[in-house]
């Protein structure tokens, strides 16, 4: 009977005891684990360009490390925000096709910065910026979130036109018919070629994409060469005095070819098209004040007769 009780306490307190080493194994385990958030922004490495839809992936670096893994895409300004729990050391990497792929080990007290820069070739960074900036209807939404791309409308039936509105215009449009007009065709001309020739496309600091705001510029020149079929448009590139000359004579060619594009892009035939570009060398205002040299970054417009 001794020897009986004997062997059941020594297997109680065999029992107690590999419970307290889980429970120690366990509670040194969590230790290791963290809590890591990363919020920044992706851009482009030479054009400073938000990237959209970059695929981000943060996991342990050792196969040996727990914790879950998990995965983001960024926003249309490039924005991202990924958060998890694992151990350290981490490793959270961004890729795009087009752009490569960028990979920042991440330990103990480290920091990710803010802003990631990707190496997108120009092909790609092209693209993109067609794809951020293009609004073929210049309704103020870009033809990848505009249901109705070739339509004007509203930010609230998501690009398409209000069938209200439709019937209106169709009403002003027969009233316009019918209503007599004293402007001769060749002054309704001349207001229209002089409206395009005195536009003017304005550009960022070391960028050549197109602003949204003025998409609406060139729709007014789509229109204008669907309605005079004689006339052909002279895109001229400039820049401020900001950087090297040989840097600027390539900005301003980007910025002509970039509007040229976007033309073509709107349904113009290139053959309706012609490039130039200056660089520095004729600046429309001073380069001595900011004000001057913002204006000076743009792209103008002249016309030649076929």
């Amino acid at each position: 009977m001794q020897n009986l009780l004997k062997i059941i306490t020594l297997k109680r307190k065999k029992n107690m005891k590999s419970k307290l080493a889980l429970i120690i194994f366990l509670l040194i385990g969590s230790l290791t684990y963290a809590q890591i958030e990363v919020i920044g922004v992706v851009k482009d490495e030479k054009t400073k360009t938000p990237l959209e839809e970059v695929r981000i992936q943060l996991k342990p670096i050792s196969n040996k490390g727990a914790g879950y893994w998990t995965g983001t895409m960024t926003k249309e300004n490039g924005k991202y925000r990924v958060s998890t729990t694992m151990t350290l050391p981490a490793v959270i990497s961004y890729q795009k096709q087009g752009c490569g792929k960028k990979s920042i080990n991440i330990r103990k007290g480290d920091q990710v910065p803010n802003e990631v820069f990707l190496d997108c070739t120009d092909e790609a960074i092209k693209a993109i910026i067609i794809e951020q900036t293009l609004d073929t209807d210049g309704d103020g939404l870009v033809d990848k979130n505009d249901k109705c791309p070739k339509e004007f409308g509203t930010e609230e039936n998501e690009g398409c036109p209000d069938e209200t509105d439709e019937k209106e215009e169709i009403i002003e449009k027969n009233i316009k018919a019918n209503t007599v007009n004293d402007a001769s065709e060749e002054d309704r001309r001349k207001s229209d070629i002089d409206n395009v020739i005195s536009s003017r496309i304005y550009f960022d600091l070391n960028l050549y994409n197109i602003n949204p705001g003025e998409t609406s510029k060139l729709n007014e020149i789509k229109k204008l060469l669907e309605s005079y079929s004689d006339i052909n448009i002279n895109i001229i590139g400039h820049t401020s005095s900001d950087g090297p000359s040989d840097y600027n004579m390539i900005l301003s060619q980007k910025r002509a070819k970039m509007v040229e594009n976007t033309l073509i892009k709107l349904g113009i035939d290139s053959s309706r098209l012609n490039v130039s570009f200056f660089g520095e060398d004729n600046p429309s205002m001073t380069n001595q004040t900011s004000n001057g040299k913002a204006m000076n970054r743009r792209v103008e417009f002249s016309i030649n007769n076929k």
